[in-house]
């Protein structure tokens, strides 16, 4: 995630000081920066022209409460099963595309779409995931419509993972889950961002930020907690990916996380790996791990 710009150090430490003793600059300030957070990243994407070989179909889907999705079906000849990819927040599909390079050189069709108020969707707000869970479930549909008697996996990164926690039994649509970089609970998650994206001076407006982003999300901040919902996944198996170097999911929050699922999970760390780099960094070890465990599980 982007950070605001950078303010001289006295700045930082004088101007949050004298919004707090003032209730109108605490609260515009929150109120300001909660809309910042939840904020829309739209972009203009074009199809990609560097995967030769392969048909390429631009999609679209509704969601429940209404929200119109934009996506691709990339898929190589004689595609076997589905990986169905999710993106993470200030992301869109083309961030997928990595993957999706070595996916379907291995016969995966990959469907692709960009999360609500990302990309090419529509909607008004992201919503780190919580509400996201009704995009998982749109894709679960268009995938079970489409291909009713084929395996399928999905790939979820960050907040798109986060989504999949969060759609609970919808998931089981699923063969098989591949979650990376999955935050904790929102609480911890804003905590890291403090000072490692975030300005340092959000901590002053902390509560304010929270109450209002709470208001805009229609949920408590307790609610938005991955680690109160990834139990639901089981039974279906789950791998769990992270980088030794992730400050927003490190690999004992992520460990905590595959804990809940003792019987159906497995848990790897990327070494020298930050946060949404695991592909690249982990290169042939990533691509071989995932490979593997897409094998296993979605060969009938």
């Amino acid at each position: 995630m982007e950070a605001l710009s950078t303010r001289p150090a006295w700045f930082e430490q004088i101007w949050p000081r004298i919004a707090v003793a003032t209730g109108v600059g605490y609260f515009a300030t929150a109120y300001t920066v909660s809309r910042w957070l939840t904020r829309r990243s739209p972009a203009v994407l074009h199809v990609p022209t560097h995967l030769p070989g392969l048909g390429i179909d631009t999609l679209a889907c509704q969601t429940r409460d209404g929200v119109t999705l934009k996506g691709w079906n990339i898929e190589p000849h004689g595609a076997r099963s589905t990986v169905a990819l999710f993106h993470g927040l200030r992301g869109n599909r083309e961030k997928m595309l990595a993957r999706i390079a070595f996916l379907s050189a291995a016969g995966y069709r990959c469907v692709a779409f960009d999360h609500r108020a990302h990309g090419e969707s529509a909607g008004r707000q992201t919503s780190f995931g919580y509400h996201e869970r009704y995009d998982v479930e749109a894709v679960v549909d268009f995938i079970r419509t489409r291909w009713p008697s084929e395996p399928c996996a999905a790939l979820a990164v960050s907040m798109g993972a986060a989504a999949v926690c969060f759609a609970g039994e919808v998931s089981h649509a699923f063969d098989a889950l591949i979650l990376e970089s999955v935050y904790h609970d929102l609480a911890r998650a804003f905590q890291h961002r403090v000072g490692n994206g975030y300005p340092t001076w959000f901590r002053h407006f902390r509560r304010g930020i929270i109450w209002l982003t709470e208001q805009r999300l229609r949920a408590r901040i307790r609610e938005v907690a991955p680690i109160a919902h990834i139990a639901r996944l089981a039974p279906r198996p789950v791998l769990l990916v992270t980088g030794s170097d992730d400050p927003h999911a490190p690999p004992h929050e992520v460990q905590a996380l595959a804990e809940q699922l003792p019987e159906t999970s497995q848990f790897r760390v990327i070494g020298g790996a930050g946060h949404l780099n695991v592909c690249e960094v982990g290169g042939a070890v990533y691509r071989e791990l995932l490979l593997a465990f897409l094998e296993r599980h979605l060969s009938r």
